[in-house]
């Protein structure tokens, strides 16, 4: 069953990879920012069929370091997210690919949070201490805390 926030997802992400070839980057604009303000309601919920812990937990905020089109209808996302419970941040990737024709999700594969000595990387919303390096670049090497996904990968 199909829910508003994964149409909603869905029909953001159609937008945002309209006009933009295979394999290149999406820019900063309007139409990213509706897919990672989509994304912040539709990974909790996500989650939350899979982890209970999220049953209390939601996000604020979804902001990509790496926003690229990997087909013609999937794109791969990768930053920083910040947990509404107490507005640390912590790193994310995604990869969600929409179905041809309806605003659905058909492919979605999602991590969350980093573990670092045995504990979820909460790094303070305003801090300006260190701790927040570049996600994007050393996808490979993230122990993540939580893993959600569906669907089958076309690569």
């Amino acid at each position: 069953m199909v829910t508003s926030l994964e149409q909603r997802l869905s029909a953001a992400l159609r937008a945002s990879l309209e006009g933009i070839d295979v394999g290149a980057s999406i820019p900063d604009s309007p139409r990213l920012q509706v897919v990672l303000e989509a994304l912040s309601f539709y990974l909790p919920a996500v989650l939350r069929e899979v982890h209970a812990e999220w049953k209390h937990e939601s996000l604020d905020g979804v902001f990509a370091e790496l926003a690229r089109k990997t087909s013609n209808r999937q794109v791969e996302l990768a930053g920083m997210c910040v947990l509404i419970r107490d507005q640390g941040l912590t790193p994310y990737y995604a990869s969600i690919r929409v179905a041809a024709g309806v605003d659905e999700v058909e492919y979605f594969d999602c991590k969350v949070g980093e573990v670092r000595n045995n504990e979820m990387v909460r790094i303070p919303y305003n801090s300006d201490k260190g701790g927040k390096q570049c996600v994007a670049d050393r996808l490979a090497s993230v122990v993540w805390k939580y893993h959600v996904g569906f669907g089958t990968s076309t690569t």
